[in-house]
Protein backbone atom coordinates (compact mmCIF):
# COMPACT_ATOMS: atom_id res chain seq x y z
CA UNK A 1 0.00 0.00 0.00
CA UNK A 2 2.95 2.35 0.58
CA UNK A 3 4.13 2.19 -3.02
CA UNK A 4 0.60 2.68 -4.37
CA UNK A 5 0.04 5.62 -2.04
CA UNK A 6 3.23 7.35 -3.17
CA UNK A 7 2.39 6.82 -6.84
CA UNK A 8 -1.17 8.12 -6.39
CA UNK A 9 0.11 11.17 -4.52
CA UNK A 10 2.72 11.90 -7.19
CA UNK A 11 0.13 11.58 -9.99
CA UNK A 12 -2.65 13.34 -8.10
CA UNK A 13 -4.76 10.23 -8.64
CA UNK A 14 -7.47 8.51 -6.63
CA UNK A 15 -6.20 5.54 -4.60
CA UNK A 16 -8.54 2.56 -4.66
CA UNK A 17 -7.48 -0.59 -2.81
CA UNK A 18 -8.86 -3.85 -4.17
CA UNK A 19 -8.68 -6.85 -1.86
CA UNK A 20 -9.10 -9.07 -4.92
CA UNK A 21 -5.65 -7.96 -6.14
CA UNK A 22 -3.81 -9.19 -3.07
CA UNK A 23 -1.15 -11.84 -3.63
CA UNK A 24 -2.21 -15.46 -3.99
CA UNK A 25 -2.57 -17.23 -0.66
CA UNK A 26 0.54 -19.39 -0.30
CA UNK A 27 -0.63 -20.79 3.05
CA UNK A 28 2.08 -22.81 4.80
CA UNK A 29 4.50 -21.90 2.00
CA UNK A 30 4.30 -18.16 2.65
CA UNK A 31 7.80 -16.73 2.96
CA UNK A 32 9.54 -19.77 1.44
CA UNK A 33 11.70 -19.39 -1.66
CA UNK A 34 11.25 -21.55 -4.76
CA UNK A 35 14.48 -23.31 -3.80
CA UNK A 36 13.13 -24.14 -0.34
CA UNK A 37 9.93 -25.49 -1.87
CA UNK A 38 11.89 -27.69 -4.28
CA UNK A 39 13.93 -29.15 -1.43
CA UNK A 40 11.24 -29.63 1.20
CA UNK A 41 7.97 -29.81 -0.72
CA UNK A 42 8.89 -30.76 -4.29
CA UNK A 43 5.97 -33.11 -4.98
CA UNK A 44 3.35 -30.72 -3.58
CA UNK A 45 4.98 -27.73 -5.30
CA UNK A 46 5.05 -29.45 -8.71
CA UNK A 47 1.42 -30.53 -8.26
CA UNK A 48 0.43 -26.93 -7.48
CA UNK A 49 2.39 -25.46 -10.41
CA UNK A 50 0.83 -28.02 -12.75
CA UNK A 51 -2.77 -27.71 -11.63
CA UNK A 52 -5.56 -25.20 -11.64
CA UNK A 53 -7.27 -26.90 -8.69
CA UNK A 54 -4.45 -27.83 -6.28
CA UNK A 55 -3.72 -25.42 -3.43
CA UNK A 56 -0.67 -25.18 -1.18
CA UNK A 57 -1.38 -26.51 2.34
CA UNK A 58 -3.74 -23.97 3.94
CA UNK A 59 -3.41 -21.84 0.79
CA UNK A 60 -5.36 -20.85 -2.29
CA UNK A 61 -5.74 -22.71 -5.58
CA UNK A 62 -4.95 -20.98 -8.83
CA UNK A 63 -8.62 -21.47 -9.76
CA UNK A 64 -9.83 -19.48 -6.74
CA UNK A 65 -7.13 -16.87 -7.25
CA UNK A 66 -8.01 -16.52 -10.94
CA UNK A 67 -11.63 -15.79 -9.99
CA UNK A 68 -10.39 -12.90 -7.82
CA UNK A 69 -8.15 -11.47 -10.55
CA UNK A 70 -10.96 -11.62 -13.10
CA UNK A 71 -13.36 -9.98 -10.64
CA UNK A 72 -10.85 -7.18 -10.04
CA UNK A 73 -10.44 -6.62 -13.78
CA UNK A 74 -14.22 -6.43 -14.20
CA UNK A 75 -14.34 -3.79 -11.45
CA UNK A 76 -11.51 -1.77 -13.02
CA UNK A 77 -13.04 -1.92 -16.50
CA UNK A 78 -16.44 -0.87 -15.14
CA UNK A 79 -15.32 1.90 -12.79
CA UNK A 80 -12.50 3.33 -14.88
CA UNK A 81 -13.66 2.75 -18.46
CA UNK A 82 -11.59 4.82 -20.88
CA UNK A 83 -9.14 5.95 -18.20
CA UNK A 84 -5.54 5.16 -17.40
CA UNK A 85 -5.20 2.98 -14.31
CA UNK A 86 -2.05 2.15 -12.37
CA UNK A 87 -2.19 -1.24 -10.67
CA UNK A 88 0.36 -1.79 -7.92
CA UNK A 89 0.46 -5.43 -6.90
CA UNK A 90 2.63 -8.44 -6.21
CA UNK A 91 3.78 -10.85 -8.91
CA UNK A 92 0.82 -13.22 -9.23
CA UNK A 93 -1.92 -10.58 -9.68
CA UNK A 94 0.18 -8.89 -12.38
CA UNK A 95 0.80 -12.26 -14.03
CA UNK A 96 -2.94 -12.87 -13.92
CA UNK A 97 -3.81 -9.57 -15.57
CA UNK A 98 -1.18 -10.15 -18.25
CA UNK A 99 -2.50 -13.68 -18.79
CA UNK A 100 -5.98 -12.27 -19.38
CA UNK A 101 -4.63 -9.57 -21.70
CA UNK A 102 -2.76 -12.21 -23.68
CA UNK A 103 -5.85 -14.46 -23.80
CA UNK A 104 -3.59 -17.26 -22.57
CA UNK A 105 -4.48 -20.48 -20.82
CA UNK A 106 -3.80 -20.90 -17.12
CA UNK A 107 -0.25 -21.94 -18.08
CA UNK A 108 0.27 -18.26 -18.89
CA UNK A 109 0.72 -17.62 -15.17
CA UNK A 110 4.08 -19.37 -15.34
CA UNK A 111 5.37 -17.89 -18.61
CA UNK A 112 6.13 -14.37 -17.40
CA UNK A 113 9.11 -13.38 -15.26
CA UNK A 114 8.52 -10.21 -13.27
CA UNK A 115 11.19 -8.51 -11.21
CA UNK A 116 10.64 -6.40 -8.11
CA UNK A 117 9.37 -2.89 -8.88
CA UNK A 118 9.08 -3.69 -12.59
CA UNK A 119 6.53 -2.04 -14.86
CA UNK A 120 4.23 -3.91 -17.21
CA UNK A 121 1.67 -2.14 -19.40
CA UNK A 122 -1.48 -3.56 -20.94
CA UNK A 123 -4.31 -1.75 -22.70
CA UNK A 124 -7.77 -3.22 -22.34
CA UNK A 125 -10.76 -2.49 -24.55
CA UNK A 126 -13.30 -3.93 -22.20
CA UNK A 127 -13.30 -7.71 -22.30
CA UNK A 128 -13.28 -7.62 -26.10
CA UNK A 129 -9.56 -7.21 -26.50
CA UNK A 130 -6.27 -6.15 -25.02
CA UNK A 131 -2.76 -5.25 -26.06
CA UNK A 132 0.38 -5.89 -24.04
CA UNK A 133 2.69 -2.90 -24.46
CA UNK A 134 5.59 -3.90 -22.22
CA UNK A 135 6.46 -6.51 -19.61
CA UNK A 136 8.95 -6.36 -16.74
CA UNK A 137 10.52 -3.01 -17.61
CA UNK A 138 13.06 -1.94 -14.99
CA UNK A 139 14.66 0.99 -16.82
CA UNK A 140 13.21 3.42 -14.26
CA UNK A 141 15.25 1.75 -11.50
CA UNK A 142 18.62 2.77 -12.92
CA UNK A 143 17.93 6.49 -12.76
Amino acid sequence: AQTASKIAQKLGAELVELADLREIGFGDWDGLTNEELFVGHETQYQAWRGSYDVAPPNGESLKDFDVRVNRSLDFILDKFSGKTVVVVAHVMPIRGLLRIANDASVAGYWRVDLGPASISIARFWGREGAEIVCVNSTSHLSS
